[in-house]
């Protein structure tokens, strides 16, 4: 049977109920549990199952004494299924939006550092000063906006300026960010000054990921100083885990100043004395430049008011 036969059965026949049964039971290992998260009874849950297995003429869970467990077709399928019923709910969620009298949405994709940086400072008040606003906010990496983008599924973008022009978008810098190496608060360097990279060689360093801004700076720089840095095989862009990590042993991370503001603003990393000697891009909003609606306009404003005020 060819793809095309297969998304035209699907259309045909497939429900969303199939998709939530699918997912429910791969998570919870269990035909029960799943029809009690979902609201049916087990024999309607299995039945569904059945008819999604039919449907794609293939088994999608192993069944064992312990529970069932997803095949590799079904571990393929998740993401997508997963992605449908997200978009489902992103539906629902702008229909609700656009009939309520009065209220708009405005579609948001965020790196990491936009959402610290800027937006978990800027949104609340915004939101505050127009409660008939809905601001739907996905934090994406680079790949994930791009893709976002080309669909046509977003209002408003925040990410460091692209290297080439994105046609038909408008890039605005509104925060000017840098390297900073950060630690745990007992940290015996911290409160230090004027440390220097040689002040380091002895510390453990955790790592971002291999393609990243923050990992090819640590490189350059240890490399330029002759020195190998002792890594921590932690390779994570996630900062609850550096945070973790940070507290639990004595340990350095070099991160973007707007990723590790809110911890260091809070009191529960530091800023170590040291000045690193490599730029880093601003973090910028981008939107379209011939169709930006009155939702969008009032809260592109309103950002350039407050990034100018900070």
């Amino acid at each position: 049977m060819s793809a095309s036969v297969l998304a035209s059965r699907l259309v045909v026949r497939a429900r969303l109920r199939h998709l939530q049964v699918l997912v429910k039971v791969a998570e919870l290992g269990s035909v029960k549990r799943a029809a009690e998260a979902i609201g049916l009874t087990q024999p309607s849950t299995t039945q569904a199952l059945a008819d999604l297995e039919q449907l794609l003429e293939c088994t999608l869970f192993d069944r064992h004494a312990r529970g069932m467990h997803p095949t590799p077709i079904a571990l393929a399928v998740l993401p997508l299924a997963r992605r449908m019923l997200d978009a489902l709910n992103d539906c629902a969620e702008a229909v609700v939006a656009f009939s309520a009298e009065g209220r708009s949405l405005v579609r948001i994709a965020a790196l990491s550092g936009a959402v610290t940086g800027i937006l978990a400072k800027a949104l609340p008040v915004f939101s505050q000063q127009h409660p008939d606003i809905l601001l739907q906010i996905q934090e994406a990496d680079i790949e994930q906006i791009g893709a976002l983008m080309a669909g046509g599924g977003l209002d408003m973008v925040f990410c460091r300026q692209p290297p080439v022009a994105t046609e038909g978008w408008r890039f605005e810098p509104l925060l000017d960010d840098e390297f900073v190496v950060i630690a745990a608060p007992h940290h015996p360097l911290a409160g230090r000054k004027r440390l220097t990279f040689k002040a380091l060689r002895d510390e453990i360093w955790l790592t971002s990921p291999v393609a990243s801004a923050p990992r090819r700076t640590l490189d350059q720089w240890s490399a330029a100083q002759g020195i190998e840095p002792r890594q921590r095989l932690i390779s994570t862009r996630s900062m609850a885990i550096v945070w973790a990590a940070l507290v639990h042993e004595r340990c350095v991370c070099l991160v973007p100043l707007s990723i590790a503001s809110q911890l260091l603003d809070a009191g529960q990393l530091v800023r170590l004395n040291i000045a690193v000697p490599y730029a880093f891009e601003p973090i910028g909003m981008m939107t379209p430049i011939d169709s930006s609606g009155l939702a969008t306009q009032k809260l592109q404003a309103f950002l350039l008011s407050f990034e100018k005020a900070r």
